[in-house]
């Protein structure tokens, strides 16, 4: 930096802190004749923040999705329960026919 923008500086921080100040002053200002309208002055009125209401949208958010989850789970496991019941209980599989595996199998005769 030379000594020129150092002398500048102070300047522009003054300017700076004049400005805030002004912002600070107009947004006071403003604030404060909105809480005197009459619309925000009713009695007994409710008034929810909005981060109360986005929390509440994402727990029924979250609600709604721990039941779709549950729901595809439960759904998904019947469809398995099913599937094994009817292999168990088919009639494709005879038992009487069925090869056993305890008997060897019949070797040719030795000449």
């Amino acid at each position: 930096m030379t000594v020129r923008d150092l002398a500048i500086l102070p300047v522009k921080a003054a300017d700076a802190a004049a400005l805030a100040a002004a912002v600070r002053k107009n947004t006071k200002a403003l604030h404060t004749r909105v809480r005197e309208l009459p619309a925000w002055r009713k009695e007994n009125e409710i008034v929810m923040k909005k981060s109360h209401f986005a929390a509440v949208l994402l727990f029924l958010a979250a609600a709604v999705g721990a039941l779709t989850a549950g729901y595809l789970y439960i759904r998904r496991r019947e469809k398995e329960l099913d599937e094994y019941e009817s292999l168990l209980f088919s009639e494709d599989f005879d038992e009487d026919e069925a090869p056993e595996a305890d008997e060897p199998a019949e070797e040719p005769a030795a000449e």
